[in-house]
């Protein structure tokens, strides 16, 4: 699977891309569950009712934030996302 702007898709094995880090094993959970979410706001549904994190996050190489909707590595840079805050809330979603 690689990474296409916003998603995992599925693709056919290129050693090349395995070979440089573009490539990544296939997994379905992560093409059907791990997006990136578009400028999510102060309105967007953050947590689960439960209380449960619903978004996790990651600054990008540019040093903007990134908000996906599992949790897992920023498919861009690699380090491990955090779980969204109340406080990251405030500080970058409703400013």
């Amino acid at each position: 699977m690689v990474w296409k702007g916003d998603h995992y898709e599925e693709v056919e094995f290129d050693e090349e891309q395995l070979r440089i880090g573009a490539l990544k094993v296939y997994k379905e959970e992560r093409i059907e569950r791990f997006k990136k979410l578009k400028n999510p706001d102060c309105t967007y549904d953050f947590f689960n009712e439960d209380g449960s994190v619903r978004v996790w996050y990651g600054k990008n190489n540019d040093g903007n934030l990134d908000c996906f909707t599992d949790i897992g590595l920023h498919p861009e840079i690699g380090k491990t996302l955090k779980p969204m805050t109340p406080y990251m809330i405030k500080k970058y979603m409703c400013r």
